[in-house]
């Protein structure tokens, strides 16, 4: 019995990444749509001079370029401010009651723009120089809301540790299993474009001002709404390096979000993602080895490089030695299950947030 769920089990991991698609390159003929990128920055000084320099050299040139310092304690400011042609709207106070700080910042950078679509940008999103041109060509096919989950860049070893954390945030959105027309719940947050007429349609960032997964609850309200929605991956062309200051952020990141993710992505979903996860400690979790179970490790370990190398720069060592990530993933999941439901609070960059 044991044998057939683990085989289940590995099959559904296949199954909800069936149908991957990434940001394709393309090129626009039409240079008359206004984009006006908005990139919420609290405590970036080390990322939002790289992404303004990705952004001086696109090929499809953004109408205004606005960066809204969400009352950074660092010199996030001071470095927008020092390149031409940025507009930076600054925020010296926390969000008010209700707000949490990406919404705030995103729905400021919303309420400064001009242009008559929106790209809004995390500020440590690497872009290749053709990347908004390609974002609008598949806006231009596709309408509605365009999301972008990048490909995760490392310098560092600790960074690995995101492996299983990053499979279930591209799985998480529903956008790529099952069926060929997958319904995704949610959109990707680090990446989104979207007309301006569709985005006060919804409400914009007003709408899900207190949600810690703002991504995943705008998205769905596009989709309530009558609106496409497509996910992309970033591939070549859409980067990120998510945890550059060391393991202390890589902490606090994860267990802001994991808990709520899990709950919001949706019943079906986090069945499949749960019965898969559960066929994955199986796969090493058990008191009588055999060379029956050193096949579904070695099989499981396959699954997991040739799925997580489309994500980021994950080797086959990493896939090898598994068992080691994903126990961290459960630490981390039980912590910020206890921060979310117990504690009710959770900290990120410096900034207590209720939950």
């Amino acid at each position: 019995m044991r044998h057939i769920f683990l085989i289940f089990t590995w099959f559904i991991g296949w199954l909800l990444f069936r149908n991957i698609e990434f940001l394709k390159p393309g090129r626009m003929k039409d240079k008359s749509f206004n984009i006006s990128i908005i990139i919420p920055a609290r405590n970036e000084e080390h990322n939002i001079g790289k992404i303004l320099e990705t952004l001086e050299r696109q090929t499809y040139k953004p109408y205004e370029i606005i960066i809204v310092n969400d009352n950074s304690t660092d010199n996030t400011e001071l470095v927008a401010a020092s390149y031409k042609n940025v507009k930076v709207v600054s925020l010296r106070e926390d969000p008010p009651p209700g707000w949490i700080g990406k919404p705030w910042a995103c729905w400021n950078g919303y309420l400064n723009s001009a242009g008559d679509f929106l790209l809004f940008l995390d500020a440590d999103v690497e872009l290749s120089s053709n990347a908004i041109e390609s974002i609008l060509k598949e806006y231009t096919e596709r309408r509605g809301m365009i999301s972008v989950w990048p490909y995760q860049r490392f310098e560092r070893f600790y960074e690995h540790f995101t492996l299983p954390f990053n499979l279930i945030a591209v799985c998480s959105t529903n956008s790529f299993s099952l069926r060929r027309r997958s319904i995704p719940i949610g959109a990707f947050g680090p990446v989104v474009l979207t007309s301006r007429k569709d985005y006060e349609d919804v409400g914009g960032h007003q709408s899900v001002k207190g949600e810690v997964i703002e991504d995943l609850k705008l998205g769905r309200l596009y989709l309530e709404r009558g609106k496409n929605l497509t996910n992309l991956l970033g591939g070549e062309l859409v980067r990120f390096r998510m945890y550059p200051r060391g393991i202390r952020q890589l902490f606090e990141g994860l267990t802001k979000n994991m808990a709520f993710g899990a709950i919001h992505t949706g019943f079906l979903n986090f069945l499949l993602i749960f019965l898969w996860f559960t066929g994955i400690y199986s796969s090493f979790l058990h008191s009588s080895p055999s060379l029956s179970y050193l096949i579904y490790y070695l099989l499981f370990a396959l699954q997991i490089y040739m799925l997580v190398r489309k994500t980021g720069d994950y080797n086959i060592l990493d896939a090898m030695v598994y068992p080691v990530y994903f126990f961290f993933f459960l630490l981390i999941f039980v912590i910020s299950t206890a921060r979310t439901f117990i504690f009710r609070s959770v900290v990120w960059k410096g900034r207590r947030i209720d939950v």
